[in-house]
Order: C-alpha cells, then sequence, then structure tokens
C-alpha cells in the first residue's frame, strides 16, 4: 500500500520555515495567502501530477482548514509548506513578471487565453492567465473561459475544478487567482486534447431516470494502455460509446438532476468496484464531474457541463470498472470506534458509516478531514472536500459521500506492508 508519510528531512525544513516565518501568528488566511503567492509561479518542466495538483491542493486545504478539529491544526497548516517546499523543488519556468493592467479587459483577456491555449503558446498562454485572474473575480472566470476549457483533456482535464473551488476561497482573501496561471501552461503544453462528441448532440429529450439506465450499461472496456485522463476519456468518444449511452439520455437534464445520478454512481463506484483504483481512478470519477457540473452555476452551457460530466463517469467505468455496480452499497457494520475502522480497513470504514448513529455523523466528519488535512495526498484531500460539496448538495446521499471519503482514508491510513 502507498504510503503518505512525509519525509523528515521535508518536514524539519518546512517547520523551521514556518517558524523563521514566525507562521504561528499567523492567521490561516495569512498563511495560504503566503504559499499561494508561490504556487501562482508555474514550473518550467512537463508537471507531473503533484505540480499539476498544488494549485488545487491550496484550494481544497483553504477550503477545508476551518473544519479542521483544534488538535489538528499544526499538522494541517504545516502541510501547506510542506507542499510549497515539494513544490519549489522544481525550476521556475523563465516567464516574464504578469503586467499590471490599469483598466484590464477581462473579455479581451479570455479570449487571449482561449487563443493561447488553441495555439499551444505556454508564454502567451501565462500572460494571458495572469490578465484574466486579476481583470475578473473569481466567480465570473468560468463564465468567461469555462466552455474553452470544459471539454479541454489537458492538465488531466482539472482546469473545471480549479473553476469551481476558486470563487469559495478567494473571497476571504486566502487565495490569489493567479493559481491559474500554472493549469493554463499545462492546457497549453498539450493543445487539441478534448471531448469531441459533445460539439453535436441533442438538446431535449433525456430524463435523470434515463441518464441512471445508461449508467447501468457502460461496457467493461478494459485500461487502454494507460489510466492517465486523456485516454481512458479518448476510448469512449472515439468508439461511440459515450456519445450511444449520453447523448439522448442526458439531454436537457438540469446539472442538479444529473448530479444526483452521476456523483452517486461515482461514490458507488468508489465503495464497491476495484479497489486498486481507489486513490486515483474514483476519486476523479467524483471530483471531476462534480466540478464541470458545478460552473454550470457561474455562466457555463448547462448541456455542455452535463455531457462532459457524464463522459467522465462512462470513462472511468469503462475502463476500470470489471462488472456492472450495484445499485446499493450493503456493507456489514463493524464493532468498536470510527478509528478502529478506518484501522480495519476501507469496507470496515464505509461500513461503520453507513450504520452509525445520526448523532456521529458531524463528529466522523470532522475526523475525516483533519486527518485528511495532515496527509501528503492531493487526492484525498480533493476527494474529501468533493464528498462534503456532494453531501451539501445531495443530503439524502450524504452517507454514501462520507462513506466514500472514509474509504479512502481507509486506504491511506493502511500500514505498509512490510517484506
Amino acid at each position: 500500500m502507498t504510503t503518505t508519510t512525509l519525509d523528515p528531512d521535508l518536514l524539519e525544513r518546512a517547520a523551521r520555515r514556518y517558524r523563521d516565518l514566525g507562521a504561528d501568528t499567523w492567521s490561516d488566511t495569512e498563511l495560504v495567502g503566503w504559499v499561494a503567492d508561490r504556487v501562482r509561479v508555474p514550473r518550467a518542466e512537463p508537471a507531473d501530477s503533484f505540480v499539476l495538483h498544488a494549485p488545487l491542493e491550496v484550494l481544497a486545504r483553504t477550503a477545508l482548514l476551518p473544519r479542521v478539529a483544534p488538535h489538528g491544526k499544526g499538522p494541517a497548516r504545516l502541510r501547506l509548506l510542506t507542499l510549497l517546499d515539494e513544490f519549489e523543488a522544481w525550476e521556475e519556468a523563465d516567464l516574464p513578471a504578469p503586467i499590471a493592467e490599469s483598466r484590464p479587459d477581462a473579455p479581451g483577456a479570455a479570449r487571449g487565453l482561449v487563443a493561447a491555449l488553441a495555439a499551444g503558446d505556454l508564454e502567451a498562454a501565462d500572460t494571458e492567465a495572469a490578465r484574466v485572474a486579476h481583470a475578473a473575480g473569481p466567480d465570473e472566470l468560468a463564465h468567461l473561459i469555462g466552455a474553452a476549457v470544459l471539454p479541454n483533456l489537458a492538465a488531466a482535464a482539472h482546469a473545471p475544478i480549479f473553476l469551481y473551488q476558486l470563487p469559495r476561497v478567494a473571497p476571504r482573501g486566502d487565495a490569489t487567482p493567479e493559481l491559474l496561471r500554472p493549469l493554463a501552461r499545462e492546457l497549453a503544453r498539450y493543445p487539441g486534447l478534448a471531448i469531441e462528441w459533445v460539439q453535436d448532440r441533442p438538446a431535449t429529450g433525456g430524463s435523470p431516470a434515463e441518464l441512471s439506465r445508461a449508467l447501468a450499461e457502460v461496457p467493461a472496456l478494459g485500461v487502454p494502455g494507460s489510466t492517465f485522463i486523456f485516454p481512458l476519456m479518448h476510448q469512449v468518444d472515439d468508439a461511440g460509446v459515450a456519445r450511444d449511452l449520453l447523448a439522448v439520455p442526458g439531454a436537457g437534464v438540469t446539472p442538479t438532476a444529473a448530479a444526483q445520478v452521476l456523483l452517486r454512481t461515482a461514490a458507488r463506484a468508489m465503495l464497491l468496484a476495484d479497489p486498486d483504483h481507489a486513490p486515483y481512478g474514483w476519486t476523479h470519477c467524483l471530483t471531476m464531474p462534480q466540478a464541470a457540473l458545478g460552473i454550470a452555476a457561474h455562466g457555463v452551457d448547462a448541456q455542455l457541463a452535463v455531457d462532459v460530466a457524464g463522459t467522465f463517469v462512462v470513462g472511468f467505468l469503462a475502463a476500470l470498472a470489471t462488472q456492472a455496480l450495484p445499485a446499493t452499497v450493503d456493507l456489514a457494520p463493524p464493532a468498536g470506534t470510527f478509528t478502529d475502522a478506518v484501522a480495519a480497513g476501507r469496507p470496515e470504514a464505509a461500513g461503520w458509516v453507513l450504520h452509525a448513529p445520526a448523532a456521529e455523523i458531524p463528529a466522523t466528519w470532522t475526523a475525516v478531514i483533519t486527518r485528511a488535512c495532515a496527509h501528503r495526498d492531493a487526492h484525498l484531500v480533493k476527494y474529501t472536500l468533493a464528498c462534503l460539496d456532494a453531501t451539501h448538495a445531495d443530503p439524502g446521499a450524504g452517507r454514501l459521500f462520507l462513506a466514500g471519503a472514509a474509504s479512502l482514508l481507509a486506504y491511506w491510513e493502511a500500514p505498509t506492508p512490510t517484506a
């Protein structure tokens, strides 16, 4: 099992920096702002998963910090500095400083960014990303560039997650909108990667029930040589699977209604499908469609959001699930405390949540959030936040989403096997 244990030298460097900065006197807002101001600077080489996720990880940890238990605040805050230390180990891109404009033109900057992404111009993408980040409010970014980045599969199709998460933290002054810059650079690095079938599809005729039935019919295609995002989505796009399953059933379904179907399916996949794909495949199966649907509230075409979100779920199921998902989750309740259940394993952690007394649920959320925020893995903290958001939007499935988060926490906290 993969471990999230941080290198002792990394922890010591971060702790020393924390002391030297006097960060113990800083508010969470000040600490996050200081970190975000450094993570906004793009790196020179193509991003690996950590570098790609760094801006998103900053946003997710920022959003969850207020919900961390008092005893966990220190480790959660220190993780922001270990994140920065790892990020700064990558060489900065040699880019000109963004130009401040006295009268910024948000639509013009957005058009410039979209053109730079299409042309694969990394330097122009950085310049225009900085321009639009300063010219537009956090809740305007999705409206301005959402249509261009929503079907875009470069940067592991993670740009919608940034657009979805930024508005919740930026009004508090926690994070600079220039965190868009590293993502824009990766979008421009691989122009032309996109979901194609969504360009021409019906406008009405579907329903949530039809969409649910379509997801039950996803064929098991297997992994197309790689579990990276583009190959998984291209497989169902190029073969016509996504179009055949989604074009009519999803046509006219609202993002809210689609979210109930798609995100509940994604949560069941975390609990019931191939456990080897829990840390990455099944986390993305929830976080990516949630973000695609979420930015529809900021003026992105609702049908495009539903189609892209549906493609994400179909793509993951087709590649990573070996059989159809059961319609319900039936896991036995383990004995003992939630801590005992997490130590016992993924099914036990999820089963504990599904059968716990209602009075235990708020404390369980706090425990999951606190432990996730102390962990190194970006996917764990992103997924925990996504499950919390899904619970707020769809409280009837709240236990299902919390069970998914608890299951993933148990994956990461499992002891590393000894030789």
